[in-house]
C-alpha cells in the first residue's frame, strides 16, 4: 500500500513538471531580452543564450541608437551594417524576424550631453537616420517583416521638449533624455509590434524582444521584465487579450 502512495506521489510529481516545461500551445510566452547600453555586437554575443536557447518562433529586433549615439559603445555605419547582417542570417536559421526602426532623439539634448564629439544639432538625428537606411535596406535584402518604428513615433510628433512628447524630457520626466520612451511612447511601440504580429504571424507562440534599453524598458515600470510599462509587458498584455477574444468567438 505504501509503495503504490509512493508511485503515486511521484507520478503525479513527474506530471507537473511535464505541465510547467510543455505549457499548453494556446500559451504565449514574451520575453524581454533588452540590454541597456547595447549595440548590435553586444547582441552578437549573447544572442544564443538570450534568444536561440528559448527556442522562440518569433524575434523581435531593435538595435542601433548606441550604435550611432553612445560614445563607449558607437560603431561606424559600416561596422554596424556588417554585424547586422550577421545577426539577421544567425538569427534567420533558427526563427521568424521582424525588424524595427529606430526612433527619432531630440538632437539639442544629445548635443548638450555629448560636447566631446563638437556635433552640431542636426548630427545626432542624422546617425539615427543613417542606421535607419540601413535597416530598411537589409529588411528588403533579407526579405524580412520591417516595422518602421521611426516613421510611426515621428508621425506621432516625434522626440521634443514638450509635455506631450512620447520620449523623456525636463517637461514630462524631469530629465533632459529625448531618447527613450515615456510609458504612452512604450503603448504606441507595444501597439505596433501587435498590428504586425496579428497581421502576418499570428501563431507565434514564443516572442522574444531583442535589443538595448529601449526594448529593456529604460526607468519604466517593469523594466527588463514582461510587466510593468515596457514594450515586452505590454505586448505580452496585448497578446493574451487577443486570445482570449479569439476563445470566446
Amino acid at each position: 500500500m505504501k509503495l503504490k502512495k509512493l508511485i503515486a506521489v511521484v507520478l503525479f510529481v513527474i506530471i507537473q513538471q511535464m505541465v510547467k516545461s510543455n505549457p499548453s500551445n494556446d500559451s504565449i510566452t514574451v520575453f524581454n531580452a533588452g540590454i541597456n547600453g547595447n549595440n548590435v555586437a553586444d547582441l552578437l554575443t549573447r544572442l544564443d543564450k538570450d534568444v536561440l536557447q528559448r527556442s522562440p518562433d518569433l524575434v523581435i529586433l531593435m538595435i542601433g541608437t548606441n550604435d550611432m549615439l553612445n560614445t563607449r559603445n558607437m560603431l561606424s555605419i559600416n561596422e554596424y551594417e556588417k554585424n547586422y547582417q550577421v545577426l539577421i542570417s544567425r538569427i534567420e536559421e533558427k526563427a521568424s524576424l521582424v525588424l524595427m526602426t529606430i526612433p527619432p532623439v531630440y538632437s539639442p539634448y544629445i548635443v548638450m550631453r555629448k560636447p566631446e564629439l563638437k556635433w552640431n544639432e542636426t548630427r545626432p538625428q542624422e546617425r539615427v537616420d543613417s542606421a535607419n537606411a540601413v535597416i530598411r535596406m537589409l529588411a528588403e535584402k533579407n526579405k524580412c517583416m520591417l516595422i518602421d518604428l521611426n516613421k510611426i513615433l515621428a508621425g506621432r510628433g516625434g522626440s521634443h521638449p514638450g509635455k506631450t512628447s512620447l520620449f523623456k524630457n525636463e517637461a514630462n520626466s524631469g530629465i533632459n533624455d529625448g531618447v527613450h520612451p515615456t510609458a504612452d511612447g512604450y503603448s504606441v511601440i507595444a501597439a505596433a509590434v501587435y498590428q504586425r504580429i496579428h497581421l502576418l504571424k499570428p501563431e507565434a507562440k514564443r516572442i522574444v524582444c531583442f535589443g538595448d534599453s529601449i526594448t529593456y524598458g529604460y526607468e519604466v515600470e517593469g523594466g527588463g521584465s514582461t510587466e510593468g510599462q515596457c514594450y515586452p509587458a505590454l505586448l505580452k498584455k496585448m497578446l493574451e487579450e487577443g486570445g482570449r477574444s479569439k476563445a470566446k468567438d
